[in-house]
């Protein structure tokens, strides 16, 4: 009777402490009056979920609380900024509130709380597994003269220092999609959140994809903008789809007659000025590098396809683009200074995790590209694809020096899960090819596509409706969006073109004053005046909008993405500091 007594009281095993933890921090960064309230976290997890005894590592976690809050609404969770390894600018140097404005309608205006992290070993994480090592070498590289096969000996001693020194502090084989997607988990649990809402812009998409495949009971629905899909192999179609983005640079002008009568025969233009470049590099010096310090860049052939491919990120900069050529040809490049100072801000940004990134292009990239058929197309691209061939031979190089284990296949399979899925695309996407995104999209059995025809890479940055569209689709996942999404940016469009009519209007008197204004004989001092370019605001052509019912974009006069009302936020774009694959 004793021992059955004893038996009895005996206590039910304790389930095992979480290895994770959220630890509550002040904000490191200030928040202004108008901000929505704030509370800012460390989340603690293992390095290796295999080991959770093992190294902990940290990745910061803010939360924007909902004006008003709706119980019945999950939190949306903004994944990072992309990359990978892309921060998302939570450091106290750059936070504002970039961090939470742009997707306010969907989320704080809307009863639900906003949380933004950055993803291990980028940005504020502990450890930041960046490359200071590369910022260094960069920072000297193009300020001299180098050949390609110079520059990727150099860059290829860099990367060998850099993980020779982070591989002694972080295990770089757990840095990857899977394991961000089983950091999110973690984070869920010790919110107290029954379920996410997702989002993603460009890479950071596939961690919603992976979260989704993995947690499928965590997610209630997920916004995709320009989205990564893992069944997609990025680096293998890479030498045309950087030349189809030039090209489409080109046609962007050679379809508007106006635009092409001015700058006739724009990609032969191109092809000579590259060529001219790599033969004779001319130095273009700003002060938009270093504050209060002059840069001498030297603008080699392939150093300009570089600074083009990350400018047309960002689709106002198309109509800039024939100006440019024609500039470069006098060999100016004053008109090319801010796409210089934006390419060199990604390549020397002090936050960016490129141990991380090529982590995850060594584990869940690298394992399912045939390197040497890429290679094959890369030799036929011809011109445009010169910097492309670069980049392929150091990609492979990377990963040669990282040497992690390789993912199984499921990280290259469509991820088919029936949560619901609102996926944006911009059909000017450079890096991420709309036609790629159409067809793998169609894997998803929940889902809605709304391509933007005058967009290009991270649609939600660039417009007002393609906001309200997510909003509304959360607020209701099983609603189609595209009709509303067509009839906002009919309006949005029509305001662009008035707001830009007036600027013109003002920009012409101002011309006309100056001119009037000036001496009879200005002209003989050999000065010109910059009047910018003078395409046509009819210049954008408009490609078949397409989506699951009527079309997304309507028609308009332009593209760029003022308006006359708040500026939304653009943030510098994500990707690998030095090639085009992200």
């Amino acid at each position: 009777m004793a021992a059955l007594l004893s038996a009895c009281g005996t206590e039910e095993p304790t389930t095992a402490p979480s290895p994770s933890r959220l630890i509550p921090k002040p904000c490191w960064f200030d928040a202004e009056a108008s901000w929505p309230t704030t509370q800012c976290f460390m989340m603690e997890v293992p390095e290796n979920y295999q080991k959770p005894e093992g190294r902990k590592i940290q990745f910061p976690v803010v939360r924007f609380f909902a004006e008003i809050s709706d119980p019945d609404k999950e939190p949306l969770l903004h994944l990072g900024a992309g990359g990978p390894g892309a921060s998302m600018g939570l450091e106290p140097e750059n936070a504002s509130d970039w961090l939470w404005v742009n997707y306010s309608a969907m989320s704080v205006e809307d009863g639900r709380d906003l949380i933004v992290m950055d993803p291990r070993g980028t940005g504020m994480a502990t450890p930041k597994l960046a490359c200071t090592e590369f910022i260094k070498d960069a920072d000297l590289a193009f300020t001299r003269n180098l050949s390609t096969d110079e520059e990727a000996r150099v860059f290829t001693y860099s990367m060998e220092r850099c993980y020779s020194r982070l591989s002694q502090k972080a295990d770089l084989a757990h840095y990857n999609s899977a394991v961000v997607a089983k950091d999110v988990e973690e984070l869920r649990k010790a919110l107290g959140v029954p379920q996410f809402n997702l989002y993603g812009v460009s890479y950071s998409t596939r961690y919603a994809l992976t979260v989704a495949r993995d947690f499928p009971e965590s997610v209630r629905a997920m916004v995709l903008n320009s989205a990564v899909f893992p069944n997609i192999i990025y680096t293998q179609k890479l030498p045309q789809d950087v030349v189809a983005a030039y090209r489409r640079g080109v046609d962007h002008c050679r379809e508007d007659r106006a635009c092409n009568k001015q700058y006739p025969d724009l990609e032969q233009r191109l092809e000579a000025r590259v060529q001219a470049l790599d033969e004779s590099p001319i130095t273009v010096t700003t002060g938009n590098i270093h504050p209060g310090e002059q840069y001498e860049f030297v603008l080699t052939g392939q150093r300009l396809l570089r600074v083009l491919f990350q400018a047309l990120y960002n689709e106002n900069f198309y109509r800039e683009f024939p100006a440019i050529i024609e500039e470069l040809e006098a060999d100016q490049a004053e008109l090319l200074k801010p796409a210089i100072a934006s390419f060199m801000g990604l390549v020397l940004d002090p936050n960016f995790g490129d141990a991380a990134g090529i982590s995850h292009f060594c584990y869940e990239e690298a394992p399912f590209v045939d390197f040497q058929q890429a290679r094959n197309l890369a030799a036929t691209s011809g011109i445009l694809g010169g910097s492309v061939r670069a980049d392929i031979d150091m990609m492979q190089m990377q990963c040669r020096i990282w040497a992690i284990p390789s993912a199984p296949m499921l990280e290259s399979r469509a991820v088919q899960t029936p949560i619901p899925a609102l996926v944006m695309h911009g059909a000017l996407d450079p890096v991420l090819s709309a036609e790629d995104a159409d067809k793998a999209r169609k894997k998803l059995p929940n889902h809605q596509w709304v391509l933007f025809p005058h967009l290009a890479h991270d649609v939600i940055s660039a417009s007002d409706c393609a906001e309200q569209a997510a909003a509304d689709f959360l607020d209701s996942p099983e609603q189609p969006v595209a009709e509303s999404v067509a009839q906002c940016r009919q309006a949005e469009l029509a305001r662009q073109a008035e707001l830009e009519q007036k600027i013109a209007e003002l920009k012409k008197q101002q011309e006309q004053q100056e001119s009037d204004s000036a001496p009879a004989d200005s002209d003989q001092t050999g000065q010109t005046r910059d009047t910018g370019t003078t395409a046509s605001p009819e210049m954008q052509p408009s490609p078949p909008a397409t989506s699951e019912s009527p079309q997304a974009e309507p028609s308009s006069g332009t593209t760029d993405g003022a308006r006359d009302e708040v500026q939304r936020h653009r943030q510098a774009p994500g990707g690998n500091r030095y090639s085009e694959l992200y």
